[in-house]
C-alpha cells in the first residue's frame, strides 16, 4: 500500500491584479495540466479578493518520487490566475520492525559476509543505544571505514551504519635534549650546513630568535628553522613567509610646489598650479576648480615637488560631475507608461492625470504577451511646455505560465553575471535560441542579435544594468544582466 501523504499548503497568497471580482474557487493538479477548469476544485467560502489559508490536499494514487503541485484561482467572472506551485516527494511506505534485535557485528573495509564479521555483545531489545568499544588492532596506517549492522529475532539483518576511521602512525617521543638549531632561506643547503642559532641544551626551546635578513633580495622569501637532539637526529623544520620591502627613501627637503590635473597627465610641472607655503608637510584644504569638465566621472590627481626638484607620486580621488538640475515650473498635462523598450515620447500607453502632481496609486495591467522573467516599468510625464521626463521606474517579475515550456525556459543559464566583456547563454538541449535583444535602463534597445547567439559581446556597453531578452522556439524569457 502506498503511503498517504497529505500536503498542507500554508500561507498561499493568490491575487489577480486585473480582476474586479472575487475569487470563487481554486483548482489544483499534479504534474500535468488537464486544462483550465478541468483540474480538482477547492471551494472557497466566503469568496474573497485575496486568499491566505491552509488547505489539505490528498496525494493518494501518486507514484513514489518527486511531483509538482499546481494551484490556480478562478474568479467570479471566470478569469484564471497564474498558478502557484510547489515541489514535493512521495516516499515509499516505511517497513516497521516488530522483532527484538538479538545480534550485532562489525567489520572494517571489506564485508566478510552476513554473520561472519566480529560479534558485538548486545542484550536482546527493541532498541540498542550503547557505547561500543571496537578494536582497531592490526589496521594499517591510513583511512578505513567501520561498518556495523544488527540482526533481529526473525533472522533479518539491517542495513549497516558506517564511519570513517583514520589510523595515525605511532608518535615518536623524543627523550633527548636539543643541542643545536639552524635556519635557512628558500633553498635547503643540507643538514648541519645552514646558519647556526646559538641555543642552550634543553628538552624544550622557547626563545625569541633574531634572524638576519642581510643580503636577501626585495620580494617574498621562506624562512626555515630546525633543531638537532643529542642523538644526532634533526627535526622537521618550522617555516614562515617573509617579505622584503624595498628601502624607504626619506625626503629631507621642504615641499615648494604643488599641482593638480584631471584624467590625463599633461606632464611634470605642466598641470594647474596650487599655491602652497614651503614646508616639510602640507596639510591644507585645497579648492580645485571643476570648470569645463563634462558631466560624468573624472579622476583628480595632486602631486608636490620638493626643494631638490623631485616630484612625488600623485594622490588621486574620483569625482562625479552631475548635470544641472532643471526645475520644472509648468503643470503636468500628460503621463504615459511603457514596459522595457521605449516606443518613443507620446507613443506609450497613456495615463489619465489631473493637477500639477502625479501622486496616486496606479493600476498597470501586464499583458499575457510579456516574456517570462524580469521587466522594468517606466512612467513619465509631460508638462505644459511639452517637455517629457522620466518620472519613475520599477522592476517586476513575470512568473512562468502553465505547462512544460515555462520550466524549460527557467533552465536557461546566463553567466557570468556581472560580466565585463562577454555573456554566455547555456540552454537545455531541446531549446533553440532564435534572437536576442539587449535593452538599457532607459528603454533603449542597444543590441539586436540574430546569429552567434550563445556568446554576446558587451565590452562596448556602458557600466550598468540591462535586460537581456531571449526568444526561443518555445517562448521568451527576460533576465537582468550587469555590465561591470
Amino acid at each position: 500500500m502506498k503511503k498517504l501523504l497529505v500536503i498542507i499548503i500554508s500561507f498561499l497568497y493568490i491575487s489577480v491584479n486585473y480582476a474586479q471580482s472575487n475569487i470563487s474557487s481554486l483548482e489544483y493538479y499534479f504534474d500535468q495540466d488537464p486544462g483550465v477548469g478541468m483540474a480538482t476544485t477547492i471551494d472557497i467560502n466566503p469568496d474573497a479578493e485575496i486568499i491566505n489559508q491552509s488547505f489539505n490536499i490528498s496525494t493518494t494514487g501518486l507514484s513514489d518520487g518527486v511531483h509538482r503541485l499546481f494551484i490556480r484561482a478562478v474568479n467570479a467572472d471566470e478569469t484564471i490566475s497564474l498558478y502557484a506551485n510547489k515541489s514535493f516527494r512521495v516516499a515509499p511506505p516505511a517497513e516497521t520492525n516488530s522483532f527484538d534485535m538479538v545480534e550485532a557485528e562489525y567489520f572494517f573495509d571489506q564485508d566478510p559476509g552476513l554473520g561472519l564479521a566480529t560479534a558485538i555483545d548486545v542484550t536482546d531489545a527493541g532498541a540498542i543505544d550503547n557505547v561500543l568499544t571496537v578494536s582497531t588492532s592490526g589496521l594499517s596506517v591510513g583511512t578505513h571505514r567501520l561498518f556495523i549492522r544488527i540482526k533481529n529475532s526473525n533472522n533479518q539483518w539491517s542495513l549497516y551504519e558506517h564511519r570513517a576511521v583514520n589510523m595515525a602512525p605511532p608518535v615518536e617521543t623524543n627523550t633527548f635534549d636539543m643541542v643545536e638549531a639552524e635556519y635557512f632561506f628558500d633553498q635547503d643547503p643540507g643538514l648541519g650546513l645552514a646558519t647556526n642559532i646559538d641555543v642552550t641544551d634543553a628538552a624544550t626551546i622557547n626563545d625569541v630568535l633574531t634572524v638576519s635578513t642581510s643580503g636577501l633580495s626585495v620580494g617574498t622569501h621562506r624562512l626555515f628553522i630546525r633543531v638537532k637532539n643529542s642523538n644526532n637526529q634533526w627535526s622537521l623544520y618550522e617555516h614562515r613567509t617573509v617579505n622584503m620591502a624595498p628601502p624607504v627613501e626619506t625626503n629631507t627637503f621642504d615641499m615648494v610646489e604643488a599641482e593638480y590635473f584631471f584624467n590625463q597627465d599633461p606632464g611634470l610641472g605642466l598641470a594647474t598650479n596650487i599655491d602652497v607655503t614651503d614646508a616639510a608637510t602640507i596639510n591644507d584644504v585645497l579648492t580645485v576648480s571643476t570648470n569645463g569638465l563634462p558631466v560624468g566621472t573624472h579622476r583628480l590627481f595632486v602631486r608636490v615637488k620638493n626643494g631638490n626638484n623631485t616630484w612625488s607620486l600623485y594622490e588621486h580621488r574620483a569625482i562625479n560631475i552631475a548635470p544641472q538640475t532643471e526645475v520644472n515650473t509648468a503643470s503636468i498635462t500628460a503621463a504615459e507608461f511603457y514596459i522595457d523598450a521605449d516606443p518613443g515620447f507620446g507613443l506609450a500607453t497613456a495615463i489619465t492625470v489631473s493637477g500639477d502632481d502625479l501622486n496616486e496609486n496606479l493600476v498597470i495591467p501586464t499583458t499575457r504577451g510579456l516574456a517570462q522573467g524580469d521587466h522594468f516599468l517606466h512612467i513619465r510625464v509631460q508638462n505644459a511646455n511639452g517637455t517629457w521626463s522620466i518620472y519613475d521606474q520599477k522592476l517586476f517579475e513575470i512568473n512562468g505560465t502553465l505547462g512544460i515550456d515555462s520550466e524549460t525556459l527557467s533552465k536557461i543559464k546566463i553567466y557570468p553575471n556581472p560580466a565585463t566583456d562577454y555573456v554566455h547563454i547555456k540552454t537545455p538541449n531541446s531549446v533553440q535560441i532564435k534572437s536576442l535583444i539587449v535593452i538599457d535602463m532607459n528603454g533603449k534597445v542597444v543590441k539586436r542579435i540574430q546569429n552567434h547567439l550563445e556568446k554576446i559581446e558587451i565590452s562596448n556597453l556602458q557600466q550598468g544594468v540591462y535586460l537581456l531578452q531571449i526568444t526561443t522556439e518555445t517562448g521568451r524569457i527576460s533576465k537582468r544582466i550587469i555590465k561591470n
